[in-house]
């Protein structure tokens, strides 16, 4: 399952909600979705009752553990067989073009490195940013109510705070972790963090991994266009002028 954040425009208003990304490629508005199931339940007041059961905020999903995130998955399978139909309407489920995602968790309860450090959880930012600091790419892990992880996103460290994936998948990641410039790319495989023990997180809380050591990338220049992937995800970013250290000239 992945779930993320997205924003897109309905007439003069402007709509974020908790998305999950379907095998078609669509985005399905779970809050909506499940609003819609219920209506067809027959269940009276369906918009607030969807609220409180999957509610339009991945945090918030998070501050009710285990029970919120099994309901979002009862959502999720819902969406999946309804746009397998061809019959979801595209109010409920936009393409992807028609949306702006953001980094999975734009505002976490708390955000710390492994080692302790607390960074600004304020500053979150997301694809495109520009970095300035030569990129050190890792995942990291967020934190369901009662202390469990609920899943972990592509991230690093930018200015005192983090840049965030925009997928949260609920499952430990397969294949390789990829930083790539132009023809250059440097990888690690995800396995390198198998057996990693991690404390007890907050509901809400995103924590970043200890990076990989990653060689520098070579023939960097201010603007340049860096590509960090998984297989869940990818994030597109720039470099910065500061972000041009003699290390990695």
């Amino acid at each position: 399952m992945f779930l993320g954040t997205a924003v897109w425009a309905e007439g003069p208003v402007e709509r974020r909600a908790l998305v999950a990304r379907l095998v078609s490629g669509r985005l399905a508005d779970l809050n909506r979705i499940e609003a819609m199931r219920l209506r067809k339940l027959g269940e009276g007041d369906p918009e607030r009752l969807a609220e409180a059961l999957v509610p339009a905020s991945l945090r918030r999903v998070l501050e009710g553990g285990g029970r919120a995130l099994a309901r979002v998955r009862q959502t999720v399978a819902y969406a999946e067989k309804w746009d397998r139909r061809g019959t979801l309407p595209a109010s409920l489920a936009p393409a992807p073009g028609t949306v702006t995602l953001l980094p999975c968790l734009p505002r976490p309860a708390a955000l710390r490195r492994m080692d302790g450090l607390s960074l600004d959880r304020l500053r979150v930012a997301g694809e495109g940013t520009e970095l300035s600091d030569p990129p050190r790419p890792a995942l990291a892990a967020l934190g369901l109510a009662g202390g469990a992880i609920a899943g972990f996103c592509l991230a690093l460290e930018e200015g005192g705070s983090a840049v965030l994936g925009a997928w949260m998948t609920d499952e430990w990641p397969t294949g390789s972790l990829e930083l790539r410039a132009a023809s250059t790319r440097r990888s690690a495989p995800l396995k390198a963090w198998e057996g990693l023990e991690l404390p007890a997180l907050h509901a809400g809380e995103v924590m970043l991994l200890p990076p990989p050591k990653l060689k520098p990338l070579p023939g960097l220049h201010p603007g340049a266009e860096l590509r960090l992937s998984a297989g869940f995800d990818q994030l597109v970013l720039r470099l910065g002028p500061e972000g041009l250290h003699p290390t990695v000239q």
